[in-house]
């Protein structure tokens, strides 16, 4: 469940089990500026991540994905971030249920094309995603690898 405001677990706790070693959530429900909100709590996350390059990446993708959930499903609930030793997982939930609206492969917009290219980034930049169902309503899920020689 997301909560109010952003937490983050100690470092290292949940590592032994294979759980994250960072988690961060936003309850994003009535911000006037839920996607700045996703950027912030996200690079605050990743401050000891050295790529910047990643770490752009990642705010990219979250803030299209609390965008799309705006867009499409009317209201972000939440975002939330995990950090593990491998990678950073994600998670942005909406109160729509309509999964099958979201392509699984999104096509590259055309250069006039004023909309269309969220998904386009998140499936570039991402290493994987998914849409699935939960209690809310559904929630888009981005994984990203870390690259060759990054630890978080």
């Amino acid at each position: 469940m997301l909560g109010p405001t952003s937490t983050a677990l100690a470092r290292g706790q949940g590592r032994a089990a294979g759980g994250p070693v960072k988690h961060a959530a936003l309850d994003l429900r009535g911000l006037d500026a839920p996607q700045s909100a996703a950027r912030r709590i996200v690079r605050s996350a990743l401050t000891e991540t050295p790529d910047e390059e990643y770490k752009d990446d990642v705010v990219l993708v979250a803030d299209e994905l609390v965008g799309n959930a705006l867009e499409h499903a009317g209201e972000a609930l939440g975002i939330s971030l995990d950090l593990y030793p491998w990678g950073t997982v994600v998670q942005v939930r909406d109160g729509g249920r309509d999964t099958a609206a979201v392509p699984r492969n999104p096509v590259r917009a055309d250069d006039d094309d004023v909309d269309g290219r969220g998904l386009f980034l998140v499936n570039a930049l991402a290493s994987a995603w998914r849409v699935q169902y939960d209690d809310a309503g559904k929630r888009v899920v981005a994984v990203f690898l870390h690259r060759a020689g990054d630890t978080c």
